[in-house]
């Protein structure tokens, strides 16, 4: 395990009109992305599924009680999985694969196979 991918559900808190908001656990913030919240980076963020990728230079916003950042593709059907690549300071690569795609049941498997002993409770994830 390298450490430089996160594979992470996406549930349906978000509501309508909000798919795009990722809500990382704390967890997360703290052991994948590793940045201060108080002080939160602009992330930049490359969609690999897009014919044509671009970067998407994105906030940290918070809201209440946590931490949001908004994911273009994120807003599909749920069940969803996300998975991050770290490519640079603050930069990273994401997939997002829905039900139907065959990455998505591999990312199951994985986040149903493996112990992640950061988790807390609340939705699934893992370093990898």
């Amino acid at each position: 395990m390298t450490g430089g991918d996160l594979i992470m559900e996406l549930t349906k808190e978000q509501g309508p009109g909000r798919e795009k908001q990722v809500q990382p656990p704390l967890g997360v913030w703290a052991h994948y992305f590793g940045v201060d919240l108080e002080d939160a980076p602009i992330l930049r963020l490359t969609n690999r599924k897009r014919r044509n990728p671009r970067v998407e230079n994105r906030p940290i916003v918070e809201h209440d009680h946590n931490w949001t950042i908004e994911v273009e593709a994120a807003a599909v059907r749920r069940p969803a999985v996300i998975r991050f690549r770290n490519t640079g300071n603050n930069r990273y690569d994401y997939w997002v694969y829905g039900k139907a795609e065959m990455e998505y049941e591999h990312c199951r498997w994985i986040l149903n196979t493996f112990r992640n002993p950061r988790r807390v409770h609340g939705r699934r994830w893992l370093v990898i």
